[in-house]
């Protein structure tokens, strides 16, 4: 505008003494020159009504123009003649017209408008570069090729355009590329065309347009240097905006270009701090805004790929602050993580959850709500780490209670998903802290053990840590100490604390030391604890791994293997109803125990008595069948198949039918 401004002050300066004659030509977008010279301006301006008429029963904001730029007053205008402030006032509204045009410039109603601005308010001269603007989205048109040869480019940065008025050939857009790469002017004044419009919504032409060209160009640069990425930055930062008036398209242009500015250039920590708040910003407003999560998705994984392709250390806590509101920011990370490389930024955000989740609680809920959603088996080691030494600095600091806990919370989930992993880096993190100060070892100690002075509460942390701890002796102590009453009152009380404990029991159940499957098995009211059916399961598999060792002969630790098969028998029987299915269960796992061989002869007698009182038809003629005809009978299979008498198994049914007739 500026530009137009002075070109017509250069006019107005010179005076027109020239008496005023009929022109053989006149410059026309609808019509031939001299055909146009002919045609009164009174039609001219009629046939613009009639075309902008259309054009407002498509867009209701070209009807202000109606008693403006196309009011019946406008015909005795003269620009020539008009002061300084009123040639900016039709200036702003050719403008702001011109802009708002240049979505419906393909439309023959469009170009009857354009032929009375030419005509009335001479826009080819005073209004060049708008002119040129709301056609260039055109550019492969004969359409834009008639706009050019209306206008003089003279010295300007649009010269390279007198190519096309010399053709007429329409102009590929890759020319338009290659001109903004020898003169950054063309960027700039493209940028600005979407960004300067403060009155007009960018339409989706001139945003697909420039973003194309600022995209074509960026990928065809070697190296991006400052002053590109100064002209484009505008470009980007008006379409982060949230709501921002050049809608969806303006937002998809932003994140492609940042995402190639993130791959191309190392760009300043400034403009990365505020690119990646403006993302976090525009994913949050996408999620608050709208069921689908599609855009928010896009402007998470733009915000992704900034942080893992440039230069940042640390995630500040006002960015924290709004991914955090993002509710669904755990379930988008889950997938992203499936899809993309996304660590480097899953270490900076789980770094600065971590750091703030002490006294923050929304950090402390959604990283509570990552550690289960997003797989981060990778990051326990430096979870637990940032975990244990941040907690330890605010306890030194200040002694705060609440510190302790929420680490013990946040440890108790890791090792529910990461056991081995968390297992182990809790305990290296320990050794070195310990190596460190021994007053630290203490102070994460005391920590981790907190709430021991409360009679009436089993602290969960204390159970996990010692269950779950890597000598078995402890894990083994850990059960025997269990105050199990406690326990059952703590149900009630705190059923989330009770399903951690219940957890740990079961697990214990399958230890790898059978001396840690014994003290789970000799706790008082195990079966108030865990409920039958995983109960059963267990004790199923805890038989399966005795009758194992038993069959492979070994005779070291074969006593302790018997008193826990023994153990497990006894529970699984007790309380037994008369039938049902859990009656089939237990009988099921009793009757591999009930032929007597003398290494297991105690355990076989009491499956042997076991099986006698069970109400199951299978066993029914065991009744009457003493202890010395089992011995015999499966003396007599051992003998028999031997000498290959009989098939090395038997089915029980029949083992069963040959006692009754011994």
């Amino acid at each position: 505008m500026v530009t137009s401004l002075v070109a017509q002050l250069q006019r107005l300066a010179v005076p027109d003494t020239e008496p005023r004659k009929r022109p053989f030509t006149r410059p026309s977008i609808l019509f031939d020159p001299k055909e146009a010279a002919d045609i009164e301006l009174d039609t001219i301006l009629n046939i613009a009504l009639s075309g902008l008429e259309v054009l407002i029963s498509i867009e209701a904001r070209f009807n202000k123009y109606k008693n403006d730029l196309f009011s019946y007053g406008s015909r005795e205008l003269d620009r020539d003649l008009m002061g300084i402030e009123e040639n900016k006032r039709i200036n702003a509204s050719i403008y702001s017209y011109l802009q708002l045009l240049s979505g419906y410039f393909e439309l023959s109603a469009a170009l009857k408008t354009l032929e009375y601005l030419i005509r009335r308010y001479k826009i080819h001269i005073y209004n060049m570069e708008e002119l040129i603007l709301c056609a260039l989205p055109y550019h492969d048109t004969h359409v834009f090729v008639r706009v050019v040869q209306l206008v003089d480019t003279g010295n300007s940065k649009w010269k390279f355009l007198e190519g096309v008025k010399t053709s007429g050939a329409p102009l590929p857009r890759k020319v338009i590329v290659q001109q903004s790469m020898r003169d950054l002017g063309i960027l700039e004044v493209l940028c600005n065309y979407v960004t300067n419009s403060k009155k007009v919504q960018p339409s989706r032409p001139v945003t697909g347009f420039c973003t194309a060209v600022i995209f074509e160009f960026l990928g065809s640069l070697t190296t991006i240097d400052s002053e590109v990425v100064r002209r484009v930055l505008p470009f980007v930062e008006f379409g982060l905006q949230p709501g921002s008036r050049g809608g969806a398209d303006q937002k998809s242009g932003a994140l492609m270009i940042i995402s190639l500015l993130a791959d191309k250039v190392a760009l300043s920590p400034k403009i990365v701090k505020s690119l990646i708040r403006s993302l976090a910003e525009v994913a949050r407003a996408d999620a608050r805004d709208s069921t689908d999560l599609q855009w928010c998705r896009m402007s998470l994984m733009t915000l992704i790929t900034l942080v893992q392709l440039q230069s940042v250390e640390i995630i500040p806590k006002k960015i924290v602050d709004i991914l955090k509101d993002i509710r669904e920011i755990s379930q988008l990370l889950s997938e992203l993580v499936d899809e993309f490389n996304t660590d480097k930024f899953l270490a900076l955000f789980l770094d600065s959850l971590v750091e703030y989740s002490c006294y923050d609680d929304l950090c402390y809920g959604t990283l509570l709500s990552i550690v289960e959603m997003v797989p981060l088996k990778d990051f326990v080691v430096r979870i637990v780490s940032k975990l244990l030494n941040t907690s330890l600095r605010i306890l030194k600091d200040n002694d705060s209670a609440g510190a302790g806990s929420r680490c013990n919370q946040i440890l108790v989930s890791l090792l529910k998903k990461y056991l081995f992993e968390s297992r182990e880096a809790v305990n290296r993190c320990i050794e070195d802290i310990k190596l460190r100060s021994k007053n630290d070892y203490e102070i994460v100690i005391r920590m981790l053990n907190c709430n021991l002075d409360l009679s009436h509460e089993i602290s969960n942390s204390k159970v996990w840590f010692a269950m779950e701890h890597p000598k078995a002796e402890v894990r083994r102590s850990a059960l025997l100490g269990l105050d199990v009453r406690g326990m059952l009152n703590l149900e009630a009380a705190d059923s989330q604390r009770f399903g951690t404990i219940q957890d740990a029991i079961l697990r214990r159940l399958g230890d790898e030391d059978l001396t840690v499957v014994q003290a789970a098995l000799n706790l008082e009211a195990l079966p108030e604890i865990i409920s039958a059916p995983l109960c059963m399961d267990a004790f199923r598999n805890v038989l399966q791994r005795c009758i194992k060792i038993l069959s492979s002969g070994a005779s070291r630790g074969a006593s302790l293997v018997v008193d826990i098969a023994l153990s497990c028998l006894q529970h699984a029987a007790a309380g037994l109803p008369d039938e049902g299915e859990h009656v089939k269960m237990v009988a099921t796992l009793v009757f591999p125990f009930i032929i007597i061989i003398p290494k297991t002869q105690r355990l076989n007698l009491k499956a042997l008595e076991m099986a006698k009182q069970m109400k199951w038809p299978f066993y029914e003629n065991l009744v009457s069948v003493s202890p010395d005809k089992v011995i015999f009978m499966a003396g007599l299979m051992l003998w028999c198949s031997y000498y290959s008498c009989l098939p090395p198994s038997i089915p029980g049914r029949a083992f069963l039918d040959a006692l009754n007739k011994v």
